[in-house]
């Protein structure tokens, strides 16, 4: 018996997982649709893994799936479950691959539930290139661990979260903040330092504080510090801004850093640890996140 596999949204992510799965020489159909099925690269990507390319999203959920994906941009993730919703049956696991919120992923999860449709919100933590449907992904609701089993047919890579849609969202967002964050400074960092011929001394500088400790002693130091800190690396961060703009390099990050500093100066949180160095960041994050 064959595997049916959809996708609506047939872009890098559905491609990609596509490729991968057919790669497989498993036993399974594949039935597609993308808003772009008249386009001849969405043609081509279909003949390439044999899929059935069709010009209405609801005409792939009629064909009794085992799973579909929902891989469309997160602006079109409610409009995408609305136009399948009639044609939805509970035999089919339900996976919504968006960067949909997870306020959004929690909607589209009741909405499911009430037709006893399961619903799981999977998060794609790595690149699709080279992975394809092995990608790790992090995965919650309450279909995740039938998901995995699933998933485990064709050697994904899931990790389970939670029961409740939209953690794996969140994860991923958060974790956000720190990736896309850390590239973004370093590319400040290092735009200076080789305009000024110092990026050599730079990367080293860096390298050797990060390599010199275990990264959860990095977290911990770092976010205790800027309790007893804060005030004192505003100033220092004010200087660092002038002398950026005077190298004519732009100091967004540096400026984000500085604004940060200045919230946690505001919160008073040196007054609430009276002036002493608290012992774990944990410490930082519960007196700040009182109510």
């Amino acid at each position: 018996m064959k595997m049916n596999i959809g996708f609506i949204g047939f872009g890098e992510v559905g491609f990609e997982m596509s490729k991968g799965f057919y790669s497989q020489g498993k036993n399974l159909n594949l039935f597609v649709y993308d808003h772009l099925y008249k386009n001849i690269e969405t043609k081509n990507r279909a003949e390439k893994v044999q899929a059935a390319l069709f010009d209405e999203p609801l005409k792939v959920v009629q064909q009794e799936l085992n799973i579909l994906f929902v891989a469309v941009p997160a602006s079109y993730s409610s409009e995408a479950w609305n136009s399948i919703l009639p044609g939805l049956n509970k035999n089919t696991l339900c996976v919504d691959l968006s960067t949909a919120s997870s306020e959004t992923k929690q909607r589209i999860c009741k909405e499911l539930s009430n037709k006893d449709i399961t619903f799981i919100d999977a998060a794609i933590m790595g690149p699709l290139k080279g992975n394809q449907h092995k990608v790790p992904m992090i995965v919650s609701g309450i279909g995740a661990k039938e998901f995995i089993k699933w998933g485990k047919n064709f050697e994904m890579n899931l990790s389970y979260v939670s029961e409740l849609a939209g953690d794996a969202t969140n994860i991923k967002f958060i974790r956000s903040i720190f990736t896309k964050g850390l590239s973004t400074l370093l590319f400040e960092v290092m735009e200076i330092a080789d305009k000024l011929n110092l990026d050599d001394t730079i990367l080293d500088s860096i390298t050797k504080t990060i390599d010199k400790e275990p990264f959860e002693n990095v977290i911990n130091r770092l976010i205790t510090g800027n309790v007893l800190h804060s005030e004192r690396r505003i100033k220092e961060m004010d200087n660092v801004i002038d002398f950026m703009l005077n190298n004519h390099v732009e100091a967004e990050m540096t400026k984000a850093t500085r604004n940060k500093l200045i919230t946690i100066t505001n919160s008073s949180i040196k007054e609430k640890f009276h002036g002493k160095a608290p012992l774990h960041w944990k410490e930082v994050m519960q007196k700040i996140n009182e109510t």
